[in-house]
C-alpha cells in the first residue's frame, strides 16, 4: 500500500494527465537538475525518493526562476542576527526592542511574502548538499529524536522505538532538512568546513514553495513531514508575516488533502483508499502538528484560528485503544464543554499516547480564551462574561480531571517520570496557566475600582507567580524536548509581574522580593530557550525595554490602559505600546485612561 494519496482528487487530475506527453521531463527532475527516464506513471528518480510525477501547465527550465536570486531584506537581516549573541544581562539600553524587530520583519514587499524566501547565495558545493559523515548523521538523527520529535512529534514514539534506522525510510530531502535544522539548533560543527550551514538552511527555505512542490498533486507524507519542520523552524527563528503566511498556506494544504477528516477520508475520498492503516496514522500525526502551529500561530499574533476544533473528524492518537474495548476513536467534541469527558476517555487508554493527547486538550482549552479575548471588542460585556464563565467551568474541570499529580511542577521521581515526560507534561501545565491568566485579565478589564477588581487582580499575581513555579524547575538538558512557543507565556507573565511590582499598592517588600525572585526565574528560562532559537531573544529585548521604560508607581487607570492594550504577546500592536508604554502611561488622567 502507498504511503501517501494517490494525487489532487481532480483538482488538476485528468485535465493534466491529457496533457502529459511520453516526452515530458517532470517537474520534480527539473527543479533537482537531474536525468529523468521519462518513466510513466512515475520516473525512477521519483519512485527512489518516495514522490509522486508532477507536470506543470507551463514549462520551466532548470533552476530558480528568473529575478529570485537577489536576496530580500530578510535574508540579509536574518545572517545579521544570527552574528548577534545576547548573554545575561550585557544587553545595552539602547538595543533594539521586539517591537523594531518585528516591524522590519513586516515591512517585507508583498511579492517576498507571497514567494517565501529568495534563494541565497551560496556555494557550488554547499548546492550540492553537505558531505554529511555517516557518525555524523547517525549522531544527528539520534539528537533529533530524543529532543525535537519530542517538540514536534512528526514520528510515532512506537516508530522511533521499533526501528533502528528510521530514516533509511524517509525520502532524501526530508532527512536533509532534519539533520541541518538539529544540528543549527544544537549547534554542532561538521567536519566538513566547506559547506555554510546556514546558507544550505535558507536555500531549503527558499526552494520549499508548496505551489511548486505539490504541482496539484497531493505531496508525499515525507514532502509534509517536511513542510511541517521548516515552519516550525521558521516561525521560531524569524517570526513575522512570512511566518505567519506559511503556517496559512500548510493549514490550507492539509485542509485541501482531507487532513482534518482522516477517519472517514477513505470511504469518501478513492485518493486514500490504497494508504495503509499505519499510514493513516502517520498522516494523522501530521494534521496534529498542523493544529498547534495553527494555534500557537494565531493565540500569540490575536489573530483567528484557520482550523475550527468543532468541525475536526480526524480522531487523536489512539494507539492500542481499540484492542482494548474502545468502541470509537477519541475526537475532539463539538462543544467544548466536553473536553473534560474526553480526558477521562484519554486517561483510560494507552499511557504512550496520554501526554500528547492531554496536550491537544490543552491547547484546545487555551484555544477558547484566546478567542474570549479577540471578544472582547466585539460583544457586550455581559455576553463575554457567559463565555467566560463557560470556559471557566471546563478548565476547572479538566484540572480535576487529569491523572494524579499533574500539576505538580517537579518531577514524580516516585512515578517513575523520565525527564522528557516531566517537562512534557509542564507543556501542558503552562497552557492551563496561560488560561487562568487570560481570564483574570479579561475580568480586570471590564470591572470598576473596588473590591472586585483587586480579587482579580491578584488572581493575575497568583498565575504568573504559578507559571515562574514551573521555570523553577526547569531542566536546560530538556528545553529542545518542548515547542518554544512556551516562551510567549513567559513573556506575559514577566511583563504583567512587573506591572505588580510597580503597581501602588505592592508595598509589602517581602512580596516584592517574591516578584523579583520570580521575574528572575521567568528571565532565566528565556535565555535557556534562546541559546537554541531567535524569538526568546527578542522576547527578552522586549521585556527589557517595557521594564526600563516604565517607572511606575501604576494605579488602576495605568493599568486599565494596559489591559485595553494588551490583545495577544506577539500581537505587532501590542509589542509597539511595550516599546513605548511610558509615553502612554504619562498622558493618563485620573479615572480616565488615553
Amino acid at each position: 500500500m502507498s504511503a501517501s494519496p494517490s494525487s489532487g482528487g481532480g483538482t488538476f487530475g485528468a485535465a493534466t494527465s491529457a496533457h502529459r506527453l511520453s516526452t515530458r521531463v517532470c517537474d520534480n527532475c527539473i527543479r533537482s537538475k537531474v536525468r529523468c527516464d521519462l518513466g510513466q506513471p512515475s520516473c525512477t528518480r521519483c519512485l527512489e525518493r518516495g514522490k509522486t510525477c508532477s507536470y506543470s501547465t507551463t514549462r520551466r527550465r532548470p533552476g530558480p526562476a528568473p529575478g529570485s536570486g537577489r536576496q530580500p531584506r530578510a535574508i540579509r537581516n536574518r545572517r545579521h542576527s544570527e552574528d548577534t549573541t545576547i548573554q545575561g544581562n550585557s544587553i545595552s539600553e539602547d538595543t533594539i526592542s521586539l517591537a523594531a524587530a518585528v516591524s522590519d520583519l513586516l515591512s517585507e514587499s508583498p511579492v517576498s511574502l507571497v514567494t517565501s524566501h529568495a534563494p541565497t547565495q551560496v556555494s557550488n558545493q554547499s548546492s550540492q548538499g553537505p558531505n554529511i559523515l555517516s557518525e555524523e548523521e547517525a549522531y544527528l538523527a539520534d539528537e533529533y529524536f530524543k529532543s525535537i520529535n519530542e517538540a514536534i512529534p512528526l514520528f510515532s514514539t512506537a516508530a522511533v522505538l521499533s526501528s533502528k534506522n528510521i530514516l533509511s525510510d524517509c525520502s532524501s530531502e526530508l532527512v536533509e532538512a532534519l539533520l541541518l535544522i538539529t544540528a543549527k539548533l544544537l549547534g554542532f560543527k561538521f567536519a566538513s568546513t566547506h559547506f555554510d550551514l546556514d546558507g544550505r538552511i535558507d536555500q531549503i527555505l527558499s526552494n520549499t514553495t508548496l505551489q511548486e512542490d505539490t504541482a496539484g498533486d497531493f505531496p508525499s507524507l515525507d514532502l509534509f513531514r517536511k513542510f511541517c519542520l521548516l515552519v516550525f523552524y521558521e516561525f521560531h527563528q524569524f517570526p513575522g508575516q512570512q511566518a505567519w503566511v506559511r503556517i496559512g498556506k500548510i493549514v490550507r494544504l492539509a485542509y485541501w488533502m482531507g487532513l482534518d477528516r482522516l477517519d472517514i477520508i477513505q470511504s469518501v475520498s478513492p485518493e486514500w483508499s490504497n494508504v495503509s492503516d499505519a499510514d493513516l496514522q502517520n498522516w494523522k500525526l501530521v494534521w496534529w502538528c498542523v493544529y498547534r502551529l495553527d494555534s500557537y500561530a494565531n493565540l500569540s499574533s490575536g489573530t483567528p484560528y484557520q482550523v475550527d476544533e468543532r468541525l475536526v473528524n480526524t480522531s487523536l492518537n489512539h494507539q492500542g485503544q481499540l484492542s482494548q474495548g474502545f468502541a470509537a476513536p477519541c475526537r475532539l467534541p463539538h462543544d467544548p464543554r466536553g473536553l473534560p469527558d474526553l480526558l477521562l476517555l484519554v486517561k483510560a487508554g494507552s499511557d504512550s499516547s496520554l501526554l500528547f493527547n492531554i496536550h491537544l486538550i490543552t491547547i484546545t482549552v487555551l484555544r477558547q480564551f484566546g478567542r474570549a479575548m479577540s471578544m472582547r471588542y466585539l460583544v457586550p460585556h455581559e455576553s463575554l462574561t457567559a463565555i467566560l464563565l463557560d470556559a471557566e467551568r471546563t478548565l476547572s474541570a479538566i484540572r480535576l480531571a487529569l491523572p494524579r499529580n499533574f500539576l505538580n511542577p517537579g518531577r514524580n521521581a516516585f512515578m517513575n517520570e523520565s525527564n522528557t515526560n516531566h517537562h512534557a507534561r509542564l507543556a501542558s501545565v503552562l497552557h492551563l496557566h496561560m488560561a487562568q491568566l487570560l481570564a483574570a485579565l479579561a475580568s480586570c478589564y471590564y470591572l470598576p475600582e473596588g473590591d472586585d477588581w483587586t480579587l482579580s487582580w491578584q488572581r493575575v499575581l497568583e498565575t504568573c507567580q504559578n507559571i515562574a513555579g514551573i521555570a523553577e524547575k526547569w531542566d536546560s538538558n530538556y528545553t529542545l524536548t518542548v515547542d518554544p512557543a512556551l516562551s510567549l507565556i513567559s513573556l506575559t507573565a514577566l511583563v504583567f509581574l512587573d506591572i505588580h511590582k510597580k503597581y501602588t499598592e505592592s508595598t509589602n517588600t517581602h512580596l516584592i522580593s517574591e516578584i523579583e525572585n520570580c521575574e528572575l526565574l521567568l528571565l532565566l528560562q528565556l535565555e535557556q530557550f534562546s541559546a537554541h532559537w531567535k524569538l526568546p531573544s527578542l522576547l527578552i529585548l522586549s521585556f527589557k525595554s517595557f521594564k526600563e521604560s516604565v517607572t511606575g508607581p501604576l494605579s488602576y487607570p495605568h493599568i486599565q490602559l494596559i489591559l485595553s492594550r494588551f490583545e495577544s504577546p506577539l500581537h505587532p500592536r501590542w509589542l509597539q505600546f511595550l516599546s513605548s508604554a511610558q509615553t502612554h502611561l504619562e498622558n493618563v488622567i485620573w479615572g480616565h485612561g488615553t
